[in-house]
């Protein structure tokens, strides 16, 4: 079994082991996730499908938080998502897990 983090040559963060899984999706989703990823400026799916993940975690569980995966973050970067853009989703993110004030 591979230890939960190895060390990163290029930076003093750990880098957390990353896993592949499958999954299935239609023509039709993987279009859509495509253009969307395009237009957030994302050169592939994954980071999209990540990003997506990563904000239900953050609605759904309050221990987990986006703003805080900087292995995530700098992946992000690397791939040439632009900061004003990461930003943008943290606050979103943060914004729509708040709770409603009546």
């Amino acid at each position: 079994m591979l230890p939960p983090h190895i060390k990163n040559k290029f930076s003093e963060h750990p880098q957390k082991v990353m896993r592949p899984i499958s999954i299935r999706l239609s023509e039709e989703m993987l279009l859509l996730l495509q253009e969307t990823a395009d237009e957030y400026g994302f050169n592939r799916i994954q980071g999209l499908l990540r990003l997506y993940i990563r904000q239900g975690l953050d609605r759904d569980n309050d221990k987990y938080t986006l703003a805080h995966d900087e292995v995530f973050l700098e992946t992000l970067r690397q791939k040439g998502v632009s900061q004003k853009l990461i930003d943008e989703a943290i606050i979103d993110t943060n914004n729509a897990s708040a709770p409603k004030l009546p």
